[in-house]
């Protein structure tokens, strides 16, 4: 799970919010809860006083506080209703919806006679026997219902517009998908569209530029097939026409010039794949000796040519036969052509080296991860798309190319 993705932190702001609404609320519901049993408290002891006040009618009183006598005795409340509250001198009783109060006597003194430091003089209380037990009903309903209809609303509320914002927000995580799609190589996809809103809109351009792209690469992928089969065909001539030629060093010659402009056509075609995206490598393990006789044969060049150092060191790498050949086939085309003299490769535990005597490259053209530079589109001595072909090669491999001039050397390291 990614934890700076917007739709999570959406999520968790959402959760938040919920969580603080709710803790809110069921603050202010405990605090009125304990308000309106301090109300009917109070209320319970004022009719406990007009009650006992013994003289006058009390009724209209009674009916203002919203307490009135109850018919119901105190002890078929202590059995079947449900205790509250306790005090001092009452109970508060639930019974069937309703609150009741009821009446207790006082607490009795826990002696018979007076201790003896006391004033003989002074006698107990009488025994409380004219206690007259009080049973008062709460006429005011408590009703919660509204409060907790605001409560569930607005939960209702804020889980909707949650609702609402992922709604609006998937198709973000749609475009993730297909720009990832994009990146692997599906250019013939279609977002769905819904809505009129900004994401809506990009999805919207993000398809059109799709559509472009995919047209586009089917223009450039026909033009390619043409130009191959055009060459391809006289290519193929010629090498029929050289077989049916006596046997000579020319037709020998001419036989191994068509071959190689054969193999450039399949080496263009699969520069073109990989370049595109459109080709993986197959890496395995093989001598670099034997990478490197490909490539001489690639270049038709004789390995004499070359000046080997740690060949005895019995090198092996886990490369793309094929690709890794074109790539070295370039970095020697060029040792050759920049040079008069025979360029060296020196093979080390964990890197190859390519060096030959020439001039630095300049320093606008020691980045290898352009195709081209201002420099290099109006050179005609190239060293431009080559170089970052053969970067492009050693990177998929996990490979680095380096470069330095060191004694009049020009020096190409792989490292391994």
């Amino acid at each position: 799970m990614n934890k700076h993705s917007i739709l999570n932190l959406i999520a968790l702001f959402f959760l938040l919010i919920f969580a603080l609404i709710n803790g809110l609320f069921w603050i202010a519901h405990v605090h009125f809860t304990k308000e309106a049993e301090g109300d009917r408290m109070r209320r319970f002891a004022l009719a406990e006083r007009l009650i006992h006040h013994g003289s006058g009618s009390f009724d209209a009183e009674l009916k203002q506080l919203m307490i009135a006598p109850s018919s119901l005795s105190g002890d078929f409340l202590q059995f079947h209703g449900n205790q509250i509250a306790v005090f001092p001198f009452g109970k508060m009783i639930e019974y069937k919806g309703k609150v009741y109060f009821l009446k207790t006597p006082p607490p009795m003194p826990p002696f018979d006679r007076p201790p003896p430091m006391f004033n003989s003089g002074f006698l107990p209380p009488p025994p409380f026997e004219n206690f007259s037990s009080v049973v008062l009903e709460d006429l005011k309903v408590q009703s919660t219902w509204m409060s907790w209809a605001v409560f569930l609303s607005i939960d209702l509320l804020i889980l909707l517009f949650f609702g609402f914002i992922l709604k609006k927000l998937t198709p973000l995580h749609r475009l993730k998908n297909a720009i990832i799609e994009f990146k692997e190589g599906d250019t013939h996809l279609d977002v769905p569209i819904e809505g009129k809103d900004e994401i809506s809109q990009i999805t919207h351009e993000f398809n059109h530029a799709l559509e472009k792209i995919a047209s586009m690469k089917e223009a450039r992928a026909l033009f390619l097939r043409n130009i191959l089969h055009e060459l391809k065909t006289p290519i193929m001539k010629g090498a029929l026409t050289t077989d049916c030629l006596e046997r000579s060093p020319d037709q020998e010659r001419l036989k191994r010039i068509f071959n190689r402009m054969n193999y450039l056509l399949g080496e263009f075609s699969t520069m073109e794949r990989f370049s595109s995206g459109e080709m993986t490598i197959n890496p395995q393990e093989y001598r670099f000796v034997d990478l490197l006789d490909h490539t001489c044969d690639i270049l038709m060049c004789d390995k004499k040519n070359i000046t080997l150092k740690g060949e005895d060191s019995a090198l092996i790498i886990n490369v793309d036969f094929e690709l890794f050949a074109i790539a070295l086939k370039n970095l020697l085309d060029n040792a050759f052509k920049y040079s008069e003299s025979k360029p060296t490769i020196i093979i080390l535990a964990h890197a190859i080296e390519i060096c030959s005597l020439g001039d630095p490259l300049p320093e606008e053209n020691r980045t290898f991860t352009k195709p081209f530079n201002r420099s290099y589109e109006s050179s005609m001595t190239g060293l431009g798309l080559g170089l970052y072909i053969t970067h492009s090669i050693f990177q998929k491999h996990g490979y680095n190319l380096l470069y330095h001039h060191d004694s009049g050397l020009n020096c190409f390291r792989i490292v391994l």
